[in-house]
């Protein structure tokens, strides 16, 4: 009869300590790290805004204007002020109400996090396509395409 014994030996346990330490060191940081999370919630706020732009131009007949700052976003719809239609010559001054919460001016800026575009403006006229292709870039890293032709949005 053999007595067999399971369970690690000593040189396991320790190898087993020192591999957890080295993925707690690099991977840790990442996951409690506030900048990641802010950086990919605005990049997910400022894709959805763009695609909205693009539904409310179709969905109205009336254009929309993207216009990009530094850290942020604004979305104005053409017309005067005070009128519930639009015309060719009328500017893009009206603001645009955001969907979810109804506050009357759909913008989005976050602090700490850059959004840089290829252009300053884009605008989507009633049939969804866009003035010009545009390329933003959310934190150095993180990439949104428009196609001029069809509006197109979408992450490469």
């Amino acid at each position: 009869m053999t007595n067999k014994q399971t369970g690690f030996s000593l040189v396991e346990l320790a190898m087993l300590i020192v591999v957890l330490s080295i993925l707690s060191s690099t991977a840790l940081p990442k996951f409690f790290s506030k900048n990641t999370f802010a950086e990919r919630a605005f990049f997910d706020d400022t894709l959805s805004a763009i695609r909205y732009a693009q539904k409310l131009a179709v969905a109205t007949g009336c254009g929309v204007q993207v216009t990009i700052i530094s850290n942020g976003y604004t979305l104005t719809r053409q017309g005067a002020s005070g009128s519930t239609s639009c015309s060719i010559a009328s500017t893009y001054s009206l603001s645009v109400p955001h969907p979810s919460s109804g506050e009357n001016n759909y913008s989005g800026t976050e602090a700490g996090v850059s959004l840089t575009g290829s252009v300053s403006s884009f605008i989507f006229d009633a049939l969804g396509t866009v003035s010009t292709d545009a390329t933003l870039t959310v934190a150095g890293s993180k990439t949104i395409k428009v196609v001029a032709e069809t509006g197109f949005v979408y992450v490469p």
